[in-house]
């Protein structure tokens, strides 16, 4: 396994687990009404039941794995010459490899879906602690953070199909 999938995968099964343990301890911390809009005073201006949350949360993070599973293991069955690739003479002839890019990346793909969902719940769970004094303001970093982690996944497909395909060695 190459450190790139290795990572990846890691990464992946963490997500999942963060997720769970975010949405348990956030469920358990959340009083009935969640607020989860906020002025600039940083008074909350609507909220929404504990429960809404929950079951919201699960539909988004199975709806993403399901996707990104199901494309996952259908991605390798393509034809060789229907697979998208922007470098076609150093790629010729590593059709496994080619597919195995694409696998780590919608692994990568749902990895950083259940970490922003993650981290939107353990703001979410912040922001209606009544024993933590916190201000909507000092969570701004969520939103830049998360489109980070998005864009970086993104793009990293595009660079990692510009570069060569890893070379088997033979001992």
């Amino acid at each position: 396994m190459r450190a790139g999938s290795f990572f990846v995968r890691t990464w992946r099964i963490l997500s999942i687990i963060g997720f769970v343990g975010l949405l348990m301890s956030s469920y358990i911390s959340y009083p009935g009404e969640v607020a989860f809009r906020f002025n600039d005073a940083g008074q909350a201006v609507q909220y929404l039941s504990r429960e809404v949350i929950f079951y919201v949360s699960i539909g988004i993070f199975i709806l993403v794995y399901v996707i990104t599973n199901a494309v996952a293991r259908l991605f390798p069955k393509l034809p060789a010459e229907k697979i998208p690739n922007p470098n076609p003479t150093a790629w010729e002839g590593q059709r496994k490899k080619l597919a195995d890019v694409y696998v780590s990346w919608f692994y990568a793909l749902s990895a950083a879906f259940n970490t922003i969902l993650a981290l939107g719940l353990m703001v979410l769970s912040f922001l209606n602690r009544s024993n933590i004094n916190a201000d909507s303001n000092d969570y701004g970093w969520l939103l830049p953070a998360s489109t980070a982690i998005i864009a970086i996944v993104i793009i990293s497909l595009p660079i990692r199909l510009m570069m060569k395909p890893p070379v088997d060695h033979v001992a």
